[in-house]
């Protein structure tokens, strides 16, 4: 991976993230519990570790699909095990650039 580390990567990597209120609420926030905060920290943590490695894998793709462990509460245990997020670069005009992460399907240009 370390040889992945382009300027070009490294300056992407560098950009403000941010997530469609879809992706924030479906990957980061969780059920309350005695331990919601830390729970929501790590969470956030694993979630852009798993973008960063698909970005570092696909450095050149504008839009890259990556995979996380889905949390469920009880009353949504159905669900897939596994949530499925888009890392994309997003460039509003006038607007500074953010890389975006989104549910799949969510924020397609």
């Amino acid at each position: 991976m370390p040889a992945s580390l382009t300027p070009e990567t490294l300056k992407t990597l560098r950009l403000p993230i941010v997530f469609t209120p879809g992706a924030w609420q479906r990957a980061v926030m969780l059920e309350q519990s005695g331990h919601a905060e830390k729970l929501q920290v790590d969470r956030l943590s694993h979630i852009l570790r798993a973008a960063f490695e698909a970005h570092l894998a696909y450095p050149h793709k504008p839009y890259v699909m990556f995979e996380v462990m889905h949390i469920e509460t009880a009353d949504h245990l159905n669900r897939e095990p596994l949530l499925q997020l888009s890392l994309s670069l997003l460039q509003e005009p006038g607007q500074p650039s953010a890389l975006l992460i989104a549910l799949v399907g969510e924020h397609q240009r």
